[in-house]
Order: structure tokens, then C-alpha cells, then sequence
């Protein structure tokens, strides 16, 4: 129960960078219109896949390699194959783009500008609350995988990494 917030952090980002400022400058009279709208949609929903993907890749990785007892919640093992072996947090990168992709899709200037907010702060909860959890958990061996694995990428090339990695199981 304890670490009940930070399920709940997610959803209040993406109200607070996107939802709001949609809510707040007006909804569909703030959005663009024409081509350019149809061109930010486009991109928002192939970015949303592409969020998507990245995320549920990484938590599927977690649950393969992750844990040492079944059944377990939170990952006991280091993981640095598949699609952590180019990112060392896949499912918060894809968190992260889930403000800007929304964003997008709703063609709105207010909520494009503000999503920024949602990819600063998911950087802030990797770089203040997972990364001391997890130097805390693996030690010497994290703060090692720290030096040869950014934080977070969005290489498409992780994304075959990952296929790969769940491929051979």
C-alpha cells in the first residue's frame, strides 16, 4: 500500500499537463483546424502507439526476467536485455509521451504547450524516486548498468531489442 502514489501519479499528470489546459482555454474552439490539425493527429496517435508499445514492452520484459520468486509484484532482478538493454526505463519513456501524444491528437496549442509539463515531471519521479530505489535494491551492479544505459531513449531500435528478448523465451 505503501507505494499506492505512484499509480495515482500518472493520472494526475496527464490531467494536469493535458486534460486542464484543454478543459480550462476551451476545448474544441482552442484546437487547430484544417491540415495542420489533420498532421498533428496523425502524429499524436502514431506517437501514442508508439508510447504504448515502449511501455507495455518494458513491463512485459519486468515480468520475464524481473522477478526470482512467482507471483511476485515488484521486480527482484536486474533486467538489462531487451528493450533495457538501450533504456534503463522503457515504461516510464512511454509514460512520458503519453501527454504530448494526447496533446496532439486534440490539436489543441494549450495542451501541446502544457504536455510539456508531463514529460518534465516523469523525468523528475525517474531521476528523484526509481533511480535511488533502484541503486538502493541492486547496488553496485545498478549504479554500473547506470554507466553503460541511458535513462531513457526512444530508438526505435529498443523496440526490436525488446521483440527479440521476448522472442527467445
Amino acid at each position: 500500500m505503501k507505494d499506492a502514489w505512484k499509480f495515482a501519479y500518472w493520472p494526475i499528470v496527464w490531467l494536469l499537463s493535458v486534460i486542464l489546459p484543454y478543459l480550462v482555454f476551451g476545448g474544441d474552439s482552442s484546437a487547430l483546424k484544417g491540415g495542420w490539425a489533420l498532421l498533428l493527429r496523425i502524429t499524436g496517435v502514431f506517437l501514442a502507439l508508439y508510447a504504448t508499445m515502449l511501455a507495455s514492452l518494458g513491463g512485459r520484459t519486468l515480468r520475464l526476467y524481473g522477478h526470482s520468486r512467482p507471483g511476485s509484484f515488484w521486480p527482484d532482478r536486474l533486467v538489462d536485455r531487451g528493450v533495457y538493454s538501450c533504456s534503463r526505463h522503457p515504461q516510464h519513456t512511454g509514460l512520458a509521451l503519453i501527454p504530448p501524444a494526447l496533446a496532439l491528437i486534440l490539436a489543441s496549442p494549450p495542451a501541446i504547450l502544457a504536455s510539456g509539463w508531463g514529460v518534465v515531471a516523469t523525468l523528475l519521479f525517474v531521476l528523484l524516486v526509481e533511480e535511488p530505489e533502484c541503486l538502493s535494491k541492486f547496488g553496485d551492479s545498478y549504479y554500473a548498468y547506470m554507466r553503460r544505459v541511458g535513462a531513457m531513449s526512444i530508438d526505435p531500435r529498443c523496440i526490436f531489442k525488446g521483440f527479440k528478448a521476448l522472442r527467445r523465451v
